[in-house]
């Protein structure tokens, strides 16, 4: 899959704009980007909101930033530059060229997900049916870790591990309280995919502890055969913690719960409701006191918890994507290499609009739980997450 596709022409100035949803380490890959382009002799412009700054003059200039404010820069959440879900017609690509090249742009970087990078390739087409001479490469983000090519994207680790924190201490929470509270459902982020569900696992605290039950949207979602899950493990520990996916969903693909909504018309669609439905489906089945837990967006951008390697890696891949500019890359997703220090790229073709789903060699579905395969794979991007509690069960 990796390919090499390069352009003869010399990069000077050049734009960067942060879409889609936000995490708690995109503004690290922006840091890398503007340090590696200041330290190169390159300017650096920002698109405020999106394309809609760029049409409507909105547009900063980052090479004015100081080493200081680069490092306040790697350690914000969410998105310095305001993120955007502007339709994105058929005028508005053939535009974002011409006004580019109006201002003198050499090449486009769009930090994203796949989606994005979808519309990467897409204004790099329009670039070239309209004979404009603009470099457009993409740099990866996202916290639902769906971007096919890469084995992770930055933004995951960090919302894996802000999950896995807090679906431990509310598995503590509920265990104390039993005795007047038997079942908490908690409902992450992931759209449909499974991978942030997966994380949860980490909160573990025994084979047999919380979380008792996850269930991702790769597997259909049968309601029977989870209210029996659950009145299994209520019986045998007298409480009982679920983590589901926003994005599951029936046999026939019906969303749980309640149907996914959009806010623009090409968005992709965002999901929420099934943790509230199935909280009142188990209190309704077997007469337990159970309650729908949503994570919120802090998921996303929950600075304090954010994975230190999951930083460090987002702000080198911003850093290696300068160099491929440098070295005439075009057309392509920009991946940092194992070693932490080069990089690989893959065409914008490959990527963009794909997704990459939960494996199921990482899942066993009978019993509604991560395999071991899965934890030896998440462990090394969490970093450490040490199991410091003590529960009364640690003094049998």
């Amino acid at each position: 899959m990796t390919v090499s596709m390069t352009t003869n022409k010399k990069v000077n100035k050049i734009a960067v704009v942060q879409t889609g949803g936000c995490s708690a380490v995109i503004n690290s890959t922006l840091a890398g980007i503007v340090e590696n382009a200041k330290a190169s002799g390159l300017t650096i412009y920002g698109l405020l909101n999106g394309f809609e700054g760029l049409l409507n003059n909105k547009i900063i200039d980052l090479s004015v930033l100081t080493k200081e404010q680069i490092d306040k820069l790697r350690n914000t959440p969410a998105m310095f530059l305001g993120s955007s879900r502007m339709f994105l017609t058929k005028e508005i690509f053939k535009a974002i060229p011409q006004k580019l090249n109006e201002l003198g742009i050499d090449a486009l970087i769009m930090i994203g997900g796949n989606g994005t990078m979808y519309a990467a390739k897409v204004i790099h087409q329009s670039a070239v049916e309209q004979n404009i001479d603009l470099v457009v490469v993409g740099s990866p983000k996202t916290v639902d870790n769906d971007m096919f090519g890469i084995e992770y994207s930055p933004g995951f680790g960090s919302a894996a591990k802000y999950i896995a924190q807090l679906v431990r201490d509310i598995s503590v929470d509920l265990e104390s309280m039993k005795t007047f509270e038997q079942v908490r459902i908690i409902e992450v982020m992931g759209r449909s995919v499974g991978w942030l569900a997966a994380a949860s696992m980490l909160a573990k605290r025994s084979e047999k502890g919380a979380p008792h039950l996850i269930y991702l949207p790769e597997h259909d979602f049968n309601e029977v055969e989870f209210v029996e899950d659950v009145k299994k493990v209520y019986e045998e520990n007298g409480f009982v913690v679920a983590v589901i996916g926003e994005g599951i969903h029936d046999s026939e693909g019906n969303p749980v719960g309640s149907n996914p909504f959009a806010d623009v018309k090409q968005a992709s669609k965002i999901y929420g409701g099934a943790s509230t439905y199935l909280a009142s489906l188990i209190s309704e089945k077997l007469n337990l006191k159970a309650r729908a837990q949503d994570l919120t967006m802090a998921q996303r951008c929950f600075g304090a918890l954010r994975s230190d390697i999951d930083e460090q890696k987002a702000y080198k891949i911003g850093f290696v994507t300068i160099e491929a500019l440098k070295d005439n890359h075009d057309n392509e997703m920009i991946c940092l290499a194992d070693n932490n220090e080069d990089y690989y790229t893959i065409a914008l073709e490959d990527v963009g609009g794909k997704e990459k789903k939960v494996p199921d060699d990482f899942y066993d579905a009978k019993n509604k739980q991560m395999t071991k395969d899965f934890k030896e794979w998440i462990m090394p991007i969490i970093g450490n997450f040490d199991d410091k509690y003590l529960s009364l069960s640690d003094m049998k």
